[in-house]
């Protein structure tokens, strides 16, 4: 492959990771609004490009480039949830359990909220 064709591949990552919301930049962004590690980030980032983040969506997005006999149990993401909804908590923002889809979702006004803070528009609480 040449140094060409690598460089094509890794734009390519860095564009579909800000298309999932799990790029550098939107967690960087993150991590100076909320109390929270970068994978926790990740978690929220992804949140906000989607109507019901699930549990099989987000293992896929965190951990699906890892070899399978690495990926966690499912149930990790159920304990980072219920850190990522602490630290959403903090500024203002609730997540809602979507129940029938076996997610998570924020509301629009907290999407927008959120991203006004990543903006820097407005303080965290």
């Amino acid at each position: 492959m040449t140094e060409a064709e690598q460089e094509a591949l890794r734009t390519r990552l860095v564009e579909l990771e800000a298309l999932l919301g799990v790029g550098n930049d939107d967690v960087s962004r993150l991590l100076t609004v909320l109390d929270a590690t970068p994978q926790q980030a990740e978690i929220v980032g992804f949140m906000l490009k989607r109507a019901v983040a699930t549990r099989d969506a987000l293992l896929i997005v965190l951990f699906g480039n890892r070899p399978e006999c690495d990926h966690p149990e499912p149930k990790l993401i159920d304990v980072q949830m219920v850190k990522v909804k602490r630290a959403l908590r903090k500024v203002g923002i609730e997540v809602r359990t979507e129940w029938g889809y076996g997610g998570w979702a924020l509301s629009r006004e907290d999407k927008a909220k959120l991203r006004a803070m990543m903006a820097g528009e407005m303080a965290a609480a």
